[in-house]
Formats: C-alpha cells, sequence, structure tokens
C-alpha cells in the first residue's frame, strides 16, 4: 500500500479547485498513495466526487482523529498558518512540506523555496511537491458533476427559453473582496452590449448574502436578463459547463469556469495578475485596471476581440 498524504488547503473554493492538478499528480507520481484533503467545508462539495481522494476531512468538525486514523505519512500544507502546522505536525505524518517562512520549523521538515515566475498559480503550487519526486500532470483543473445537477441546469435553461445553439453568457460581478468589484452598472451595460452585439442570453450569477447586489445590477440594465436560480456549487457548474462564455470578476466560478472547458473574460484589478490567475491558452481573456476608473469602452473592445478571437467556444 502506498503512503497516506493529507493535503491542506483552508483558503476559498477557488483556491481549493486550483489544488486539484496537485491531487492529480500525486496519485500517478505516488502509484497506491491514499490521497486526503483538509479544507472547510463550503468546499467540500468541489472535492467530494474527486477520483484522485481517499476522503475529505472539514476543519469545522475538528477531524484531528480522523485524520490520525487514516495513516498520513505526508502532509502538504499551503496556508502556513499555525492552525493548518497544528494539524500538519499531529496529523501522525512524517514528513510535512511547506513553502519556506519564517518560523515553518517549528511544524515542518521540508520547506522548499518558492521559485517566483511559475506563472499559471497551478505551476507554482506543484512546486511544493517537487522533493517528493512527482511530476506535473497538466493545469487542467478536475471537478466532477452529478447528472442530477446536469439535469436542474437544463432544465432552468429550458424553462428560461435558451434554445441550443444560443449563445449563453454567465456574469458574476461580486467578489468578497471591495477591490475586485468593478461598478455593477458596468457589467449591466456589457450584458446589454452581448445581448445587442450577438444574440446572447445573459445569466447573472449570486452567492450567499449577493441577491440584493445582483439584483439592483440587473435593475440598471436596458433590457432584461436571467438571474440564476439558487444553485449549488455542482448545479452552478453544470450550468457554466453549458456556457458559451463566462465574465466577470476573479472570483470561484472563474476557474469552475475554467473546469468545465468554458471560455473565460475576467476583469481584473491591478492587485492580481492575470499571468497568475487565468490560465495559458485563447480560451481565456481579460482586461485590467484601476477599476475606480477602467473605462467601460475599453473592456468591451477588449472582450469582442476575445470573443471573435481562436479561443471562442464554438
Amino acid at each position: 500500500m502506498g503512503p497516506g498524504i493529507l493535503v491542506i488547503v483552508y483558503k476559498g473554493i477557488g483556491d481549493v479547485l486550483l489544488t486539484t492538478p496537485l491531487l492529480r499528480a500525486l496519485k500517478k507520481g505516488l502509484p497506491g498513495s491514499r490521497v486526503y484533503f483538509l479544507t472547510r467545508r463550503p468546499s467540500r462539495p468541489i472535492l467530494e466526487g474527486n477520483p484522485n481522494l481517499a476522503g475529505v476531512f472539514c476543519r469545522e468538525d475538528k477531524p484531528l482523529l480522523a485524520i490520525r486514523a487514516a495513516g498520513i505519512d505526508i502532509a502538504v500544507d499551503f496556508m502556513r498558518s499555525a492552525s493548518s502546522g497544528f494539524y500538519a505536525l499531529f496529523s501522525g505524518a512524517g514528513k510535512r512540506l511547506a513553502f519556506s517562512y519564517r518560523g515553518g520549523r517549528l511544524f515542518y521538515n521540508v520547506m522548499p523555496e518558492q521559485r517566483p515566475g511559475g506563472g499559471y498559480t497551478v505551476y507554482d503550487r506543484l512546486q511544493l511537491i517537487e522533493p517528493l519526486g512527482v511530476r506535473p500532470d497538466g493545469h487542467s483543473l478536475d471537478l466532477a458533476i452529478p447528472p442530477a445537477c446536469s439535469d436542474k441546469a437544463d432544465a432552468f435553461l429550458a424553462a428560461a427559453g435558451v434554445k441550443p445553439g444560443e449563445m449563453l453568457v454567465t456574469m458574476d460581478i461580486t467578489s468578497p473582496r471591495d477591490h475586485r468589484r468593478w461598478a455593477p452598472g458596468n457589467f449591466a451595460k456589457l450584458a446589454d452590449s452581448l445581448a445587442e452585439s450577438r444574440g446572447a442570453r445573459v445569466v447573472f450569477l449570486w452567492g450567499p448574502g449577493e441577491l440584493d447586489y445582483v439584483k439592483a445590477a440587473m435593475a440598471a440594465a436596458g433590457r432584461k436578463h436571467l438571474l440564476c436560480p439558487d444553485f449549488g456549487l455542482l448545479d452552478l457548474a453544470a450550468l457554466l459547463k453549458r456556457a458559451s462564455l463566462h465574465v466577470g470578476t476573479s472570483s470561484a466560478p472563474m476557474h469552475i469556469a475554467v473546469s468545465q472547458g468554458t471560455p473565460t473574460f475576467t476583469v481584473y484589478a491591478p492587485q492580481n495578475s492575470p499571468r497568475s490567475w487565468s490560465p495559458p491558452g485563447p480560451e481565456h481573456g481579460w482586461a485590467q485596471g484601476e477599476l475606480s476608473a477602467l473605462p467601460f469602452s475599453a473592456v468591451l473592445e477588449r472582450l469582442e476581440t476575445h470573443i471573435s478571437g481562436p479561443g471562442a467556444k464554438k
């Protein structure tokens, strides 16, 4: 039997999804290994159908005893915090990996320096398992969708009158970080422009606590657009898989769209690098600038160029 491996990522849903190529690489590079994931409860649906995982632990459940019972030999921690270090140290793992940081030797005994300039963040993360002799297995993100979720997305689109072959655009205008939010009225104008120039059907997405914000943006639009139902993460993934294009901020729905092979166009603030967060390839376009001053016309021009380019979904 291969080693038991614990991967620790507490951060948001997008960060968890961006770690799935590492899980695939571990299973391929260490045959017979049992890979487990420690995360927060909202990210659990992203991982439960992953064929590379033997189990998922949630921090809220205080799972140390269950982790110890799983037989962990290697802990791979991306959080570099006292709480994640506690789990790594007391997991039973003889080999504990984290990128080097001051004070990390309290918890970890393998601490490589992270090389700058790796590009897409998936490749930055894959550096951490190089000391295990594990090679990358590509940068594609893994997210399985149950048939019931696909049926739910299809039923919504059918009820909304979206016909097969119509251009379907999902739009995510929200972010938990204020500096990543472009003015909602600008997104409303983008939706109108896509409907007028491309005949697109635009679906505005929302999550917990975001509904009023999104409805206000839709009310500012000159055309009528669709509002996503109260979908769970995997229902949302099924909807994003059916989209011709996903437009929005740098947030979890963008990464979910990437996992489903859907082209994306992301509006980035200066603090976030498109090279790091958008995967390589013509399918994924972007505009960037100080969002309080980023002109609508400049974003629309880049979006239209992207839609007409080689990465457009056929």
